[in-house]
């Protein structure tokens, strides 16, 4: 027989390791980036979307839940919108000018924003896929849940930006600015960093090694701490000082 006692403690004892298990799991969805697509579903499907986003100007409101389908919009001055819970696919917003947009739980597939200016503006709980970004300006933005799924964004400009638990996976950022960029729970995974510049950006405990990084800009402490494989600890010389080198399987 199990004395009062002992069952006291079992539920303590319990209840103690349930808490434990419980607060190890919330602090690992604050750590890694936001890895599911923002289920979005039973759309209003958008016939216009200049006049859309000029009403929404002009009244001020949110555009909600609204489907942007092969939609074509170049150029343009639409600042300070806000779009909750919509899905852009195979758009053409090149040339816009979205200043101080925000994107909450918005997804973007197919589309091409090459030269939009987004600067000053928000992603969050944000994912884009297959999107074509050349020369987009998201500087002094804030990124937030975000992920950047095989893009181009060659020359864009992300400066002065702050991204917390941010993933660019398998995207070309060749010659792009991240300089003065705040990054916390961020990744980059095999993604092109070539001539890109890094300038008083930390990188300290993210993984490189699968990244090329050739022809970076960099001071010389943007890489302290980052791992990096032992060829690219080699092409960047005296400038890594106290990086780790990861050493990667040999091919057999």
């Amino acid at each position: 027989m199990i004395s009062s006692e002992s069952k006291k403690i079992r539920e303590k004892t319990r209840g103690f390791f349930l808490f434990c298990a419980l607060y190890l799991a919330r602090a690992l969805c604050y750590t890694f980036p936001v890895k599911k697509i923002p289920e979005l579903n039973n759309l209003t499907p958008c016939d216009d979307i200049e006049a859309l986003f000029s009403s929404a100007c002009e009244e001020e409101t949110d555009i909600e839940r609204i489907l942007f389908e092969n939609l074509t919009l170049e150029g343009g001055s639409y600042p300070a919108l806000t779009f909750r819970q919509c899905r852009f696919v195979g758009c053409h917003l090149s040339g816009c000018s979205l200043e101080r947009a925000a994107f909450i739980d918005c997804v973007m597939e197919h589309c091409d924003l090459s030269n939009t200016r987004m600067t000053k503006g928000t992603l969050q709980r944000a994912w884009l896929s297959d999107c074509k970004l050349l020369g987009v300006t998201l500087a002094e933005s804030f990124l937030l849940d975000a992920v950047f799924e095989a893009c181009a964004a060659r020359y864009g400009n992300f400066s002065s930006s702050k991204m917390r638990h941010v993933r660019f996976l398998s995207c070309d950022l060749t010659n792009a600015a991240l300089s003065s960029c705040t990054l916390s729970s961020t990744a980059f995974d095999l993604c092109l960093l070539t001539h890109a510049e890094l300038f008083q950006t930390s990188f300290s405990g993210m993984n490189l090694s699968d990244c090329d990084i050739s022809g970076i800009s960099i001071s010389g402490n943007e890489l302290r701490g980052a791992r990096v494989s032992t060829d690219q600890a080699a092409m960047l010389g005296q400038l890594l000082a106290g990086v780790t080198i990861q050493e990667l399987p040999t091919k057999s």
